[in-house]
C-alpha cells in the first residue's frame, strides 16, 4: 500500500515539474481551451448534468494559466454550460495575450552593407 503511495507521489511530482518546465505557448492555450470546448459541447449533447471528472483538471489548469481568478470563479461548479462561459473568458484572456505578447520580428539584411569609402 506504501509502495503504490510512493510511485503516486513520484509519478506527480514528476508531471508538475515537468509542466513547470515546459511553459506553454499562449498559441498551444488556444488549441487546449478549443479542444475543451469540444468536449463541453460534447456534454450538452449528450445530455450530461455534469462533467466528467477527467476533464476538470484540464479545465482547471487552463483556466489558471490565462487567469489566476478563473479557477476561483468556477468554484464547485460542474455544469457543462456554465464552464462553458468561464472557458470563454479564459479564450478571450489568451488571444489578448497572443495579440499584446508578439514582438517584431529581428530583421535579417540580405545583402552585406557596402563600406562607405570617399572616392
Amino acid at each position: 500500500m506504501i509502495e503504490v503511495t510512493v510511485l503516486e507521489q513520484r509519478r506527480a511530482t514528476y508531471w508538475r515539474r515537468r509542466e513547470n518546465a515546459e511553459r506553454p505557448s499562449t498559441r498551444c492555450l488556444l488549441r487546449e481551451s478549443d479542444e475543451l470546448m469540444f468536449w463541453l459541447e460534447e456534454c450538452l449533447v449528450q445530455g450530461l448534468r455534469i462533467v466528467p471528472g477527467w476533464l476538470m483538471p484540464r479545465l482547471f489548469r487552463l483556466l489558471a494559466r490565462a487567469d489566476a481568478d478563473l479557477p476561483r470563479s468556477v468554484g464547485g461548479e460542474r455544469r457543462p454550460a456554465e464552464l462553458m462561459e468561464i472557458l470563454y473568458a479564459a479564450q478571450e484572456r489568451l488571444m489578448q495575450e497572443s495579440v499584446t505578447s508578439r514582438q517584431p520580428a529581428r530583421i535579417v539584411p540580405l545583402f552585406r552593407q557596402a563600406s562607405r569609402r570617399s572616392r
